[in-house]
């Protein structure tokens, strides 16, 4: 079950006494994707954002979190017809994707045997991950690459790939897309 939220905060930036009207607010809005295997769990409610609060200044009530809107969808509920009958599958990779985590208990992945015949096909980069003011060193295939699909199960790559992929998924790493190829693009792939 997966349940889109959007959250939004206003940035509020100062003047000084001598300046009249150079104070700016700027709205930001912030998708986030959860998802639970226990539907109990969500929709979370907007008493979980109460008195949440972003970025610098919090002590100054800078970065308050306000919700928006929510939807909550069953992935199973979605229609998957587009996947069936075609015989040739692409991977768009939505978010980076880890294969070596400096992050404590975190396990290193190889390039899933589904995306690529061989690592070098793929772009690769570091990220890092700020927690309690420690940095960690992350490993991972870029996002943005698009690569043939090499597996024989397709449904069940396009609902995991929502619900993203890999040791750091919860972290919003690993987001896949799985499109199917038409006949022309088959053709003109045969010609290259």
């Amino acid at each position: 079950m997966g349940s889109p939220r959007v959250y939004s905060w206003e940035d509020v930036t100062g003047r000084r006494e001598d300046q009249r009207k150079q104070q700016q607010t700027t709205k930001w809005y912030v998708h986030a994707y959860l998802h639970a295997g226990d539907s109990a769990v969500l929709p979370l409610g907007e008493a979980v954002l109460d008195r949440l609060q972003f970025g610098g200044k919090r002590n100054y009530g800078y970065g308050e979190v306000e919700l928006k809107d929510t939807q909550t969808i069953d992935l199973n509920d979605l229609d998957y017809s587009r996947l069936d009958g075609a015989e040739t599958y692409l991977i768009e990779l939505v978010t980076p994707f880890v294969l070596a985590s400096k992050y404590p208990d975190a396990n290193d992945s190889s390039v899933p045997w589904w995306w690529a015949e061989n690592r070098d096909d793929l772009r690769l980069r570091e990220e890092k991950i700020l927690e309690q003011r420690e940095v960690f060193r992350l490993e991972t295939v870029d996002h943005g690459q698009v690569v043939k699909y090499l597996g024989d199960r397709p449904l069940e790559t396009a609902k995991n790939g929502l619900t993203r992929v890999g040791s750091h998924s919860r972290y919003g790493f690993g987001e896949l897309r799985l499109k199917p190829v038409d006949e022309q693009y088959q053709e003109s792939e045969r010609k290259d």
